[in-house]
């Protein structure tokens, strides 16, 4: 058995439509439900053991549009939802603490492209700059913070991967209208209606 083990072949899957760890549950029992053995699964991203025929890649694509996800299969359109799922992971693990580069650097290396063309690719698939992009996902991850948490911008700047509190204010200004502090203003406001209306 050991013999064959390096034999092992892998099928990568990315898959559109993965946004939690439920999602990565969901995913996984679907695909073992069908018989197939998962070697790993991440947000948007699904490694089986063994090649897939197309009967069986047509047999997953239905599966997952049951559960609202839906199979990726052209090249480019893959790459670039890879790269939203390195983003993502990205961000989880700063949130956690773990250390991580220059994002671009990681993007570069993960693909082992030139930065600037996998960039011009995601801009010309999605309509908007792979910057722009990253500051969003990091813009969403503060918003989360600061209606979620009660930790000082000095900590959520940290934690998105901002380079100061000012740096995080303008481009949150920038993106919002609002400023960070306003706007946790807002949610502490709401959530005084709640308590006095419950």
């Amino acid at each position: 058995m050991a013999g064959q083990q390096s034999t092992i072949h892998e099928a990568p899957l990315a898959i559109r439509g993965m946004v939690c760890t439920r999602c990565i549950q969901v995913v996984r029992q679907d695909l073992e439900r069908l018989g197939f053995t998962v070697s790993e699964v991440r947000l948007g991203h699904v490694r089986l053991q063994g090649r897939l025929s197309p009967v069986q890649i047509e047999l997953i694509r239905k599966t997952l549009e049951k559960e609202g996800f839906s199979l990726l299969t052209d090249a480019k359109v893959t790459l670039v939802h890879r790269m939203k799922a390195l983003i993502e992971q990205t961000l989880d693990q700063h949130d956690s603490g773990e250390p991580r580069g220059r994002l671009s650097e990681l993007i570069a290396n993960e693909f082992h492209a030139n930065y600037d063309a996998l960039s011009a690719l995601f801009s010309s698939s999605e309509g908007q700059t792979l910057e722009r992009y990253v500051i969003e996902r990091r813009l969403d991850k503060v918003k989360e913070l600061l209606v979620y948490t009660d930790l000082p911008l000095t900590d959520i700047a940290y934690q998105t991967g901002f380079s100061s509190v000012s740096h995080l204010s303008n481009q949150f200004k920038r993106l919002t209208g609002l400023s960070p502090s306003y706007f946790r203003t807002i949610r502490q406001e709401k959530q005084a209606i709640q308590q006095h209306t419950a």
